[in-house]
């Protein structure tokens, strides 16, 4: 019992702070954090994670007690434990041969610094240690993340008031290894996926009147940046814009206001080549004193910028009378991207061009038929398409007869309706007014059986005599559903467990060209049919292209739906519908709907 007291003397005196200067021996013996750099980056290490490190001891002789502090920033990472693990290079041979003399992982704190303190030291007659082993292992939380490349988190793990003692109760000279933390943002360098687009990419002057010379001659084109990165710190953007300029002429080219948001922009001098425009914007430094970039040409991070750079007014100059058409391309080529160090800026997507469509005008005996669409939508011009129309819509019919160009009135017009497998479906006239349209309508049937044989294509044929000759135009639409096909309804996997989710994917196609809101509903019913998930999503039909009027515009839609413990084990269907709104704000179904169905295990 005498010697077992001894021992604790002998930790009282290492835990006050004994200490004497020794020869160093051979080999030094260390106290370190293993490892000494504990490095993570924010693509595999979260906030809320944790992590471990060793304090370790290294060739010692004859080690009895040790005794040690740390101190932690708790802001960066937290203390959350200190445990002597199976097998530690003090663990005695019987239990009750040792002592804890303090073990706290949060001795003290101030504004900034946690404290944590340890002693532990073996008692008789538990013999000595020599060598080299794990004492502590500690586990840290992380409590911030970075948010910027540059700037990682960092930490020093400082270890200090180290003491070792041998079963003399004499201090064991020792070095020290503290330990450091980082964290870091993980960066993946943007793709350079940023283009130039003129907006709007097609600009059409239907037949009708004369236009070059008139106010209506005058057009504005966009040329936009595009998924721009804010990382590639892009402070100007070089162009060639090239155009026909015996049909087109440039009037004004002006910085955009969204473009003069990010600073001061100089607008390069346009260099006007034979049938092309060459020209660049540039940020200039705006912060005074000192001249630096505050920003480049793009929104904060992480979004990727799009808006307009600079607005270009043109004015048509050439058209002949109908049937001549001509087109002007407006071509975008040459560019080149500076960042803010003046080096070149790569892009690997191809710049979108634009094009302008010009129609001959009309002369002599014309008649144009059209819907309640406004142009180019509603088959304005010569045999022109309209868009679609869905079950119990009216079509509007409208027809403009004149002889050049001077309204033709009290004309009996003649419109005949072919459904699409070209059987007349109605015969209807009007006449023509005051300005030379007529003016009538119709509604497509709706019989009470095979209503999806009306589905296609419809034909109006529309007839006027005009002083013993008979002009005609025609026009085609499509008679659809709005949301005309549901082309697939597929799942993640066919079973899911409770508090797992469903994650449905839903292809449709539309032939409307015009853009109409709708609603996709996506609603799951348990096997007893009781709703028991649901999730809505509102979006936009319409591509706004007439070109692609005869083509289905794709389109996808996603839904999560969670399985609540509430929801019955086994067959769920998940129906699925579209509608122009809440039938609460007086929407209503824009089709048929759909359906899938997959199982609820009971689990």
């Amino acid at each position: 019992m005498l010697k077992k007291g001894i021992s604790i003397s002998l930790a009282a005196m290492l835990l006050i702070g004994m200490a004497a200067i020794f020869p160093v021996k051979a080999v030094t013996p260390g106290l370190y954090i293993d490892p000494a750099a504990s490095t993570f980056y924010t693509n595999t290490k979260f906030v809320g994670d944790t992590f471990t490190v060793n304090i370790n001891v290294a060739d010692v002789t004859s080690m009895y007690a040790y005794e040690f502090r740390l101190k932690i920033e708790y802001a960066k990472i937290n203390l959350t434990s200190a445990v002597r693990p199976a097998g530690h290079f003090m663990e005695p041979s019987d239990i009750g041969n040792q002592f804890v003399a303090v073990w706290k992982i949060k001795e003290s704190q101030d504004a900034t610094y946690t404290i944590a303190h340890f002693g532990f030291t073996l008692l008789a007659p538990e013999v000595a240690k020599t060598g080299s082993g794990l004492l502590v292992t500690l586990t840290f939380k992380i409590m911030v993340a970075p948010t910027d490349p540059l700037l990682p988190i960092t930490s020093l793990i400082d270890l200090y008031d180290t003491k070792l003692a041998d079963d003399n109760a004499d201090p064991i000279v020792h070095t020290v290894g503290d330990g450091t933390y980082e964290y870091i943002y993980y960066y993946v360098p943007p793709e350079p996926i940023h283009y130039l687009s003129v907006i709007p990419d097609t600009k059409t002057f239907l037949a009708g009147a004369p236009i070059v010379g008139t106010a209506n001659a005058f057009f504005d084109v966009y040329i936009d940046i595009n998924d721009l990165n804010y990382a590639f710190w892009v402070i100007g953007i070089e162009f060639k814009l090239g155009y026909d300029p015996t049909l087109i002429d440039l009037v004004s080219i002006d910085v955009d206001p969204w473009l003069e948001s990010f600073g001061d922009i100089f607008l390069v001098p346009v260099f006007e080549g034979p049938n092309y425009i060459h020209t660049a914007v540039v940020l200039l430094p705006h912060s005074s004193p000192p001249s630096v970039w505050n920003n480049p040409i793009s929104t904060t991070q992480p979004f990727p910028s799009s808006g307009h750079l600079v607005k270009l007014a043109f004015e048509l100059i050439h058209q002949e009378a109908y049937p001549w058409y001509d087109e002007s391309p407006l071509d975008l080529y040459d560019a080149k991207y500076a960042n803010v160090t003046g080096y070149s800026v790569p892009s690997t997507h191809d710049n979108v061009d634009g094009l302008v469509k010009i129609n001959g005008f009309v002369v002599g005996r014309q008649i144009d038929m059209y819907t309640q669409y406004p142009g180019p939508y509603g088959g304005q011009g010569p045999h022109l398409p309209s868009d679609m129309f869905w079950p119990q819509k009216q079509v509007e019919l409208w027809a403009n007869v004149t002889y050049n160009l001077w309204p033709e009135q009290n004309k009996i017009v003649a419109f005949e309706i072919h459904n699409p497998q070209g059987e007349i479906v109605d015969i209807i006239t009007a006449i023509s007014d005051e300005n030379g349209v007529a003016h009538t309508s119709y509604r497509i049937p709706w019989p009470c059986f095979n209503t999806s044989a009306l589905f296609g294509i419809w034909t109006v044929i529309a007839t006027v005599d005009i002083a013993c000759v008979v002009v005609n135009d025609t026009m085609q639409f499509h008679f659809d559903y709005m949301v005309g096909q549901w082309w697939k309804v597929t799942t993640d996997k066919p079973s899911y467990a409770h508090g797992e989710t469903v994650h449905v994917i839903v292809d449709y196609g539309t032939y409307a060209i015009q853009h109409y809101p709708v609603l996709f509903t996506a609603v799951m019913h348990d096997e007893l049919n009781y709703p028991v998930s649901k999730e809505y999503k509102s979006t936009v039909l319409g591509d706004l292209n007439m070109q692609l009027w005869c083509q289905y515009d794709n389109g996808t839609v996603i839904f999560d739906l969670p399985i609540y413990k509430y929801a019955h084990a086994g067959v769920a269907t998940i129906r699925i519908n579209a509608l122009s709104d809440f039938p609460w704000f007086a929407g209503s179904a824009w089709c048929p709907e759909t359906s899938i169905t997959v199982a609820i295990l009971p689990s």
